[in-house]
């Protein structure tokens, strides 16, 4: 996991190839004029979704993990809390590979806070819950940025 200000992504190139473009892309974009749904940056290997969506307790959500694609996080309205899995995980569902995503239940988590210029990177294998409630935000608009690992 990668967790900072969104005015430093720029410090975490050189780890992948997609990973670079994907960062390029976000320093040289207002992603507040990104449109809803999906957007292309480079075919599959590298894309973009903006999504409005209601967070919840953290108790109404399983963590989910990707063997495909990293995702970027980033919030553009609203703020919301994210966990990382720690230990053992349990499997809720299994591995969906239209999806990417298998869905666990873990014993124990840390967690941080998105929104604030902020971003959060999850690597593919890493459980991770996003759209936990933050106090007074029930909803936010986030950009997900898909990336394929190298």
């Amino acid at each position: 996991m990668l967790y900072d200000r969104l005015e430093n992504i720029e410090q975490y190139t050189g780890l992948f190839e997609n990973l670079d473009t994907a960062i390029a892309y976000i320093a040289e974009h207002d992603l507040d004029e990104l449109p809803e749904g999906r957007t292309d940056i480079d075919a599959d290997k590298v894309f973009v979704k903006v999504t409005e969506s209601d967070t919840c307790a953290s108790e109404e959500r399983e963590f989910e993990m990707h063997e495909k694609y990293m995702d970027i996080q980033i919030d553009l309205a609203g703020v919301e809390l994210f966990e990382v899995a720690l230990g053992e995980l349990e499997e809720a569902a299994p591995y969906d590979e239209q999806t990417d995503a298998g869905l666990y239940k873990a014993p124990l988590s840390c967690a941080g806070v998105l929104g604030e210029d902020r971003f959060v990177v999850f690597m593919t294998g890493e459980p991770h819950k996003a759209l936990v409630r933050a106090a007074g935000c029930d909803r936010v608009r986030k950009a997900i940025f898909k990336v394929a690992r190298d």
